[in-house]
């Protein structure tokens, strides 16, 4: 079992409207695991690029660059337990909370929007490099009537996949709808098939008050949470977004 909260804090600034952007985030994560006791992580920040095409009948598509740069810490074991447990809550960011390693980031976008109907996805690659000494860890392989154990050691390049879908409706001028579904693919990593791929679905309500949208949402795991690190978990995100136009125009 285990409590966190992770507030997330991002900005992202037009450098052109509506085609370049460069956007910043940064998460600090509070943790506790029963038996190994509670910290507090500051995550890695990470910035990027996007750049964006869209057209006249709502139909846009981009793609960009994210650098997740990561923050010098020497955990202790158990802190090192609590911080992969830690991020197993948001397995799409859990380069935040790797551990010295340094993360590129990947993705393309395609929107369209239909009448009030939003639809979204987003194919990101993470290419991990870890700057620090390489872990060991004991693991176990069953088989009828014994258990073999092994020894797995971490690779200096990881390559993790990553799929956001998205779907929103907006009932009202002030009332949004949104069903998101996440994927994360252990591409390298040394791990049972089983436990490669993490499925998240994310229902959630958005407010549309002008320049601040509040929401609430939660998070249920479809598939075994990621790498297998909890057996299961459920959360409730409550977010909140700011639009400050900076140009002369907004639309709509």
């Amino acid at each position: 079992s285990l409590h966190d909260a992770l507030p997330i804090y991002e900005v992202e600034l037009p450098l052109q409207s509506r085609k370049w952007y460069l956007g910043a985030a940064h998460d600090v994560a509070a943790g506790a695991v029963p038996g190994l006791g509670k910290n507090l992580f500051l995550g890695n920040p990470e910035i990027w690029g996007r750049g964006l095409w869209s057209s006249a009948i709502g139909l846009s598509s981009g793609g960009g660059l994210g650098v997740v740069l990561p923050l010098p810490r020497s955990p202790s074991e158990d802190e090192v337990r609590v911080l992969h447990t830690v991020r197993v809550v948001r397995p799409w960011d859990a380069a935040y909370f790797n551990d010295r390693t340094l993360t590129l980031r990947p993705f393309l976008d395609i929107r369209h929007v239909v009448g009030r109907f939003i639809f979204q996805i987003r194919q990101g690659l993470d290419i991990a490099y870890v700057l620090r000494p390489l872990r060991i860890t004991e693991s176990s392989v069953d088989h009828p009537g014994y258990r073999v154990p092994l020894l797995l050691s971490e690779h200096r390049l990881d390559f993790v996949a990553r799929a956001t879908v998205y779907m929103g409706f907006r009932a009202t001028k002030e009332v949004g709808l949104g069903l998101e579904v996440w994927e994360v693919y252990q591409i390298t990593a040394e791990l049972p098939d089983d436990k490669r791929a993490s499925v998240a679905l994310s229902p959630s309500v958005r407010l549309m008050l002008g320049r601040v949208a509040p929401a609430l949402s939660v998070l249920l795991p479809i598939t075994t949470p990621l790498r297998g690190e909890a057996s299961s978990y459920y959360a409730a995100r409550l977010s909140f977004a700011f639009d400050f136009d900076l140009g002369k125009h907004r639309a709509e």
